[in-house]
């Protein structure tokens, strides 16, 4: 059963909507719709605005980047319609990808048009039921199963730049972290340097990462809902070292064993009995995936000091201006939380 924010809500043709240069454009691009189109609007999830195509015998999402200034690399609508492109046929559980359009005076800013995936997307316990258990075990084995593919099969040799990709990433969250710094913050600054000390230096494997693989972005079979049927929001996927894609993921997986502060921040519901460990988690990727791993403490690092950068960067809108949202306010202490987290994992 979809949850609120999963429910599409009926837009309506008005001043802001002139509904004629995208119909007109949907009728070439997916003549299946038929004459009868009509359009809704996903209200929940990322921060693009994802719509809801229906027509006369067929369904298919509408994802467009966001009004306004981007960061860059930011709401790429290019990237993910060609990595969705290039994984039919090697991945299955990546939508397919219809079409994609570049102009801004069809629909007021770039935009992909992809198959629907019906079924349930968890973002509590009780949306997983009992499945949960068995949910998180087919979240490490999809993951696992994306950076298996192929690169070459899947024709996404020139994609990214993974030669480099690990020391890259290290460097650039670490000039985030301190662009949208508010203070001076010492603790944060070790972190960095113990980062930059401890990249490894063995040779990577070029794999698919997705960049934000997480429950909210999977999609599971309501008649079997321990089943995965497909992985959702492509738009930062890349090549690069397949480790930094699993430890972002063990970033949102807080255990019933972690403080009280840690697991006020959880994204998933991992801390529920009966849920993997992150130890079980990692071994369990370990058995299937092709990454080899002698260590994993610089990458449990990385992934809780890029999620700390991300929670730090909201902060700064709210502490200078940029948005009032209440949520943001007081996230200078899940800051710290995960800040912290980094250091007890490293002996800092």
């Amino acid at each position: 059963m979809a949850t609120p924010a999963d429910t599409p809500v009926p837009l309506e043709v008005g001043p802001d909507f002139d509904a004629g240069p995208l119909t007109r454009y949907l009728r070439q691009a997916a003549p299946e719709l038929g004459d009868d189109i009509r359009y809704f609007r996903f209200t929940g999830g990322n921060s693009n605005l994802t719509y809801l195509v229906k027509g006369d015998a067929k369904d298919y999402v509408l994802k467009r980047e966001p009004p306004g200034a981007k960061a860059k690399g930011a709401h790429d609508m290019g990237r993910e319609f060609r990595m969705m492109r290039s994984l039919a046929g090697v991945y299955p559980l990546a939508p397919k990808a219809v079409a994609f359009c570049e102009d801004p005076a069809v629909f007021g800013g770039a935009f992909v048009l992809m198959e629907r995936i019906d079924g349930l997307i968890v973002r509590t316990a009780a949306d997983g039921g009992a499945a949960l258990p068995a949910q998180f075990l087919g979240l490490i084995d999809g993951l696992a199963a994306l950076h298996n593919v192929d690169v070459a099969a899947a024709g996404l040799d020139g994609f990214g730049r993974p030669e480099g990709y690990r020391r890259r990433q290290t460097e650039g969250w670490i000039t985030r972290f301190r662009s949208s710094a508010t203070g001076e913050d010492p603790l944060g600054e070790h972190i960095a340097a113990w980062l930059l000390d401890h990249v490894p230096g063995e040779r990577q494997l070029a794999s698919v990462i997705h960049n934000d693989f997480k429950m909210d972005n999977l999609v599971w079979s309501e008649d079997a809902p321990e089943r995965l049927t497909g992985v959702l929001d492509w738009e930062m996927s890349t090549l690069g070292d397949p480790l930094m894609d699993l430890a972002c993921t063990l970033s949102f997986w807080m255990e019933d064993s972690d403080p009280d502060d840690l697991k006020a921040l959880r994204a998933m519901p991992s801390a529920e009995p009966g849920i993997p460990t992150r130890q079980e988690a990692l071994d369990r990727y370990l058995g299937q995936a092709k990454a080899e791993l002698s260590n994993f403490r610089f990458y449990r690092c990385f992934g809780l000091f890029r999620r700390a950068v991300i929670e730090q960067q909201k902060f700064h809108r709210f502490s200078t201006g940029q948005t009032a949202d209440p949520r943001f306010s007081n996230l200078d202490a899940a800051v710290r939380t995960l800040l912290e987290a980094c250091s007890r994992e490293v002996g800092l």
